[in-house]
């Protein structure tokens, strides 16, 4: 049995997936990113990261497995622990094991668990059709100014003239001459070198302005052409079913006898509760379940209420369980 695939297509749809005996893969939305240095947009995706101390299952994973294979919830179950121990084993010997789809497990020196994403598939729904977009610069030559221009350019550069004392009028002429041309000549070269600064900066700015919006209308094109798919999409039933289905229980006690567990519905919906028997475990037992909650979120909200009235025992279950 290959656990890989029904594990990522329960990422697909679940915030936490749990591999009984070995941890939980949690996941977690990360935003569209753009990396400067590359140039490049990555679409936003589900995070994934390992928690170790979760190993105690909450029958998602075997539920799913024996619903897929139509075989009992306790095959399932051992289906997954050989998963498992093979897995363990193979990090024994050569102190890494890989999930495809889902990443890498590495012994680390505590004999640990260190986990890499693969990053093979994104889990974030809304992102499926969207990939990897890289924006390439805009390249403009600079275009010469023509020698009109510049003749242009230096008629309307202002001339200050420079007063002559009449005494010794033509000594003085003589000597100032040099120093009028000289003035002259860097009042023009002041007037080009503004000029052609100016020029250099609305350039860049139209070139700057223009990589901008051709990244944006890239990107909105790419966004309203993306196409959902799924290369190996799970049943039918599952999908359209999933939203409705309340999953997540609150358990208050397994029974052997159905009369016990029928006794024990009737004392909760006498203090108030919406008590049921949710189903036989793999040991026989009849599951008494407080009530029933389509999230984990308000099932986790309602078992911390419950604990605090007193009801330690009081734990969550996870899925369906079969008729008697």
């Amino acid at each position: 049995m290959n656990i890989a695939e029904y594990i990522s297509e329960l990422l697909y749809r679940h915030e936490c997936v749990v591999i009984p005996g070995f941890g939980a893969l949690i996941t977690r939305r990360v935003p569209a990113q753009y990396f400067q240095s590359t140039h490049t947009i990555y679409p936003p995706k589900k995070g994934l990261s390992l928690n170790a101390q979760i190993t105690q299952s909450d029958g998602l994973l075997e539920n799913y497995i024996a619903s897929d294979l139509s075989i009992p919830f306790s095959d399932a179950r051992l289906e997954v622990e050989r998963a498992v121990q093979s897995l363990k084993n193979q990090m024994d010997e050569d102190g890494s094991a890989t999930l495809y789809k889902i990443g890498r497990f590495t012994l680390n020196a505590d004999q640990g668990i260190s986990f890499t994403p693969m990053y093979v598939l994104n889990y974030l729904p809304e992102a499926f059709g969207l990939s990897t977009q890289e924006l390439i610069a805009i390249q403009s030559e600079v275009v010469p100014q023509s020698e009109t221009q510049v003749e242009e350019q230096e008629d309307q550069v202002p001339v200050i003239p420079m007063p002559i004392q009449e005494k010794d009028q033509e000594e003085t002429t003589e000597k100032s001459t040099p120093w009028l041309r000289y003035a002259a000549a860097g009042a023009v070269l002041l007037g080009l070198s503004y000029i052609g600064f100016r020029g250099y900066e609305n350039q860049k700015q139209q070139e700057a302005l223009a990589i901008e919006q051709k990244a944006d209308k890239h990107l909105r094109t790419r966004i309203q052409e993306a196409n959902i798919f799924i290369s190996d999409p799970l049943p039918s039933i599952e999908l359209t079913a999933a939203p409705q289905i309340k999953n997540f229980h609150i358990i208050a006690g397994a029974f052997r006898e159905p009369a016990n567990a029928a006794k024990r519905v009737r004392q909760l919906k006498n203090k108030g509760y919406n008590a049921k028997v949710i189903g036989v475990n793999s040991y026989g037992l009849h599951n008494v379940a407080f009530d029933s909650y389509a999230t984990r979120e308000e099932a986790s909200n309602a078992l911390t209420e419950i604990k605090n009235l007193g009801y330690d025992s009081a734990w969550m279950f996870v899925g369906e369980l079969p008729e008697e």
